[in-house]
């Protein structure tokens, strides 16, 4: 019995703790002016719907791409890049270790801050939101060392990151991106309303992962295509099986995506059939191996 109290004790210790230190964020977002960010966007910046998930959220810009993080979570909750730009720099090789995003409010307060340990044994890979690969090529080495800061990262389950999702990258840069005069990719987690968490930093695990591209044509007319991958995928599904649109993403993350569009051009794009075809998602992509032999 007094094992039960304990254990219960402590985890309303770690939510009152919790909470303070989103009350100080709120505190410091609502004092400071927050970052600037780029006026090249997808339709707008993508926007948390909830007050609070909102106040939660610190936005980062990082060279090549933008992170909309979640404090409360301890991963991005959004994640936005243009990936049409050709491939001209050299990808460096990657580094041993992910690092603290110090720009965070958890790192900022020294308050569960988020470090390459926290994941240590925890069943999880640490899995890139923007990619290593297309930013790293298309930005250059600052640009890639940023996709390895732990603001940029969510757990992800091996099968899934080195699968299918691993898989979907390599059709966004091989496939996606030589073909689209402007491609927008934004990309993140979808959480249950209690999620469960790991490591004192108190780090949630989403139970699904989301990725819209948003394309631009020569007469700027607008087409997205949508995906969203539960954790438990498998490594080499049909990646034609996890479209969705972007409108079921909105209801699953409290996001609202293209917030810049006239309400009918987004309601039109929102609701769209998926339609891999027009994308050149052919079996032979959807289908293709990835680069691991995930099980």
């Amino acid at each position: 019995m007094k094992r039960r109290r304990s254990a219960v004790g402590r985890r309303i210790r770690s939510s009152i703790s919790v909470l303070v230190l989103v009350a100080l964020v709120v505190f410091f977002w609502a004092w400071s002016s927050g970052s600037a960010l780029p006026q090249d966007s997808p339709g707008g910046w993508p926007r948390m719907r909830g007050f609070v998930d909102r106040l939660s959220v610190t936005e980062l810009v990082n060279p090549g791409f933008v992170v909309g993080y979640s404090e409360w979570h301890g991963v991005p909750r959004w994640v936005a890049y243009r990936a049409d730009p050709p491939p001209n720099h050299r990808l460096q090789r990657r580094p041993a270790r992910f690092e603290p995003d110090m720009r965070t409010w958890r790192c900022r307060l020294g308050w569960w801050c988020v470090r390459h340990e926290s994941y240590r044994n925890s069943g999880f890979d640490r899995g890139h939101m923007a990619p290593n690969f297309l930013i790293g090529t298309r930005y250059g080495p600052e640009a890639q060392r940023a996709t390895f800061l732990l603001s940029n990262v969510a757990p992800q389950r091996p099968s899934l990151n080195q699968g299918s999702w691993q898989r979907l990258e390599a059709v966004e840069a091989d496939r996606f991106a030589p073909n689209a005069r402007v491609l927008w990719v934004v990309t993140g987690p979808v959480f249950d309303e209690h999620p469960p968490r790991f490591s004192p930093e108190w780090i949630a695990v989403p139970k699904a992962f989301f990725r819209i591209f948003w394309a631009e044509d020569e007469e700027g007319r607008l087409r997205v295509l949508a995906f969203l991958m539960p954790q438990e995928t498998p490594p080499q599904a049909d990646l034609r099986a996890y479209l969705t649109t972007v409108r079921a993403i909105e209801e699953a993350t409290g996001i609202d995506f293209f917030p810049d569009l006239p309400q009918r051009e987004q309601d039109r794009l929102e609701t769209a059939v998926p339609d891999p075809d027009a994308w050149g998602l052919t079996e032979e992509w959807a289908r293709a191996p990835g680069r691991y032999r995930a099980e």
